[in-house]
């Protein structure tokens, strides 16, 4: 695979998507096995977190230095993940039988799909217009050895208690 930083990003996105369809699958026509749609979504949980983890630790400070034109949608970018991490803590702490459980992952996947849908039609063209090949190459390289460490759970409180708890540890 490639250690260009946007194609592990577009990776991560196909991930979280095909996670996306099994869960829509399971919920479908009443619900599906309760089991097999709270593996699903922990599973979307540790995803999502990861890959938030990496975009806000790495890759859009980066994208801020060079790329300054695209500094406001990496403020909404960023609050955008700040809702995906209380919707991923909320979730996490949820049964399927709980009350809003189905609901709330609904809207969760909804966010995200939006989310990556701008990233990969307006920002990621723009970021690699900009940014040449040996960068991309050296922070996928960096997101590649930080995965290794990133939370894989989503933290009370969101990104800012991710960041002093990685910082601490």
């Amino acid at each position: 695979m490639s250690n260009d930083a946007i194609v592990l990003l577009r990776e991560d996105h196909k991930d979280v998507r095909r996670l996306f369809r099994e869960y829509r699958g399971l919920a479908e026509g009443g619900g599906g096995d309760d089991g097999a749609r709270h593996r699903t979504v922990q599973r979307i949980i540790e995803s999502l977190t990861v890959h938030t983890y990496l975009e806000d630790e790495l890759v859009y400070p980066r994208i801020r230095q060079e790329v300054p034109d695209l500094a406001r949608e990496m403020d909404r970018a960023e609050q955008e993940h700040h809702v995906a991490d209380l919707l991923c803590e909320e979730l996490s702490r949820m049964s399927p039988g709980d009350d809003g459980y189905d609901a709330k992952t609904a809207v969760l996947i909804d966010a995200v799909e939006r989310h990556i849908e701008q990233e990969e039609a307006e920002w990621f063209p723009r970021v690699r217009a900009v940014l040449g090949r040996k960068e991309l190459r050296e922070m996928g390289e960096r997101m590649q050895a930080v995965r290794e460490t990133a939370p894989r759970h989503p933290v009370p409180g969101g990104v800012l208690h991710r960041i002093a708890d990685a910082l601490e540890g």
